[in-house]
């Protein structure tokens, strides 16, 4: 009787203090259990915080390029892949540049090769003149570098971008940019981050259902009939009829900026073979900012404020193909006036054909 009582002591004391099989359920029962609903919570904070840098990601792509970017952001991206080209005249600036000066209609005018790397005023506002640095160190330089401005951009606010996506600007400069300008921009415009975050990943969505729509359809969208060439094109639209109503400016625009912004393209890029001319674009004569543009720019750029009728433009700012080609013979004609008068620029065998000059004049009755 003894041994049969004390043999399962022996057996307690040989295992020292470990637990008997029965008690592990006891134990397992007793550890506390993740709540579901902070699970769930947790994945609902980590799941945008890992999908914001991937959809940033998916907006710096060759992808995102190529199979959700719109002809503009194309048009863009294309001047960084030119290489070794020589171009005489060289035109740079905003969209007003990009849709409105036909480099093949400068260059049939006045016999230089003319050569179009104008982006929108998004890639401006945020890369500055990333563009044309990139293609001055690539190709040789022109001899007359024209800057071409729509009067807007000529006005400081049109270069602050926070809390505005500007998804244009953002898309070169991750593409083009810096590994340290483009993070430092990140992280101080997180709200503009974000935003191009959800750009990227809409209009990934947006053109793969139209593409599977117009395949269905055999239709195409009338965006993919729009070819680049030379850096030029003309948006698909037709003729405006009326101006929309002025922005108002803000008080106390006195032009100060508008120096600056030209005297700082003259100084940094003009050179003794090379010629600067920083122009403001043509507006339509309807356009209610019309007088205090013309005031304030008068004397700033290398022309003056040309008024156009409205049914010149396919909006605002952007024109009709008739548009570009009388925008186009103005630069042209701006162009051999300067070779002229500077004999060193001008080495061609044959003077340019005589242009026709577009004024504006006022019919009494």
């Amino acid at each position: 009787m003894s041994l049969a009582l004390e043999f399962p002591q022996a057996a307690l004391s040989l295992h020292g203090d470990q637990t008997l099989p029965g008690d592990h359920a006891t134990t397992r029962a007793d550890q506390p259990r993740l709540d579901p609903a902070v699970v769930y919570s947790l994945l609902v904070l980590l799941l945008p915080l890992l999908a914001i840098p991937a959809f940033i990601g998916l907006g710096k792509s060759d992808f995102f390029l190529h199979h959700g970017a719109s002809i503009w952001v194309q048009s863009n991206d294309a001047i960084f892949n030119m290489r070794n080209r020589s171009c005489d005249v060289l035109v740079f600036g905003d969209s007003t540049a990009m849709t409105g000066i036909d480099p093949d209609v400068v260059e049939h005018d006045t016999g230089f090769h003319t050569c179009n790397i104008a982006v929108t005023n998004a890639v401006l506002a945020v890369t500055g003149n990333l563009t044309l640095d990139h293609f001055l160190q690539h190709n040789t330089r022109p001899r007359m570098l024209i800057v071409q401005l729509s009067p807007d951009d000529f006005q400081p606010e049109n270069h602050l971008w926070h809390h505005t996506i500007y998804a244009e600007g953002l898309l070169e400069q991750l593409r083009h940019g810096s590994s340290a300008d483009s993070r430092h921009l990140l992280l101080t415009h997180p709200h503009e981050a974000i935003s191009f975050a959800g750009y990227a990943a809409g209009f990934s969505a947006y053109y793969a259902i139209k593409d599977v729509w117009f395949r269905a359809t055999h239709l195409r969208p009338e965006e993919d009939q729009v070819h680049v060439r030379n850096g030029f094109f003309t948006p698909p639209s037709p003729a405006r009829t009326f101006c929309d109503a002025p922005d108002n400016l803000p008080s106390g625009t006195n032009g100060t900026f508008a120096r600056t912004l030209s005297t700082s393209f003259r100084s940094g890029y003009a050179a003794p073979d090379s010629i600067v001319l920083v122009d403001v674009a043509p507006i339509p004569a309807c356009d209610g900012n019309l007088a205090t543009f013309s005031r304030q720019l008068k004397g700033v750029t290398s022309n003056t404020l040309q008024p156009l009728p409205i049914g010149l433009f396919n909006d605002g700012r952007h024109y009709t193909a008739t548009g570009s080609r009388i925008v186009s013979m103005l630069i042209a004609e701006q162009v051999n006036k300067v070779a002229t008068e500077n004999p060193a620029l001008d080495d061609r065998s044959t003077p340019p054909a005589t242009l026709a000059t577009l004024r504006t004049v006022s019919l009494r009755r």
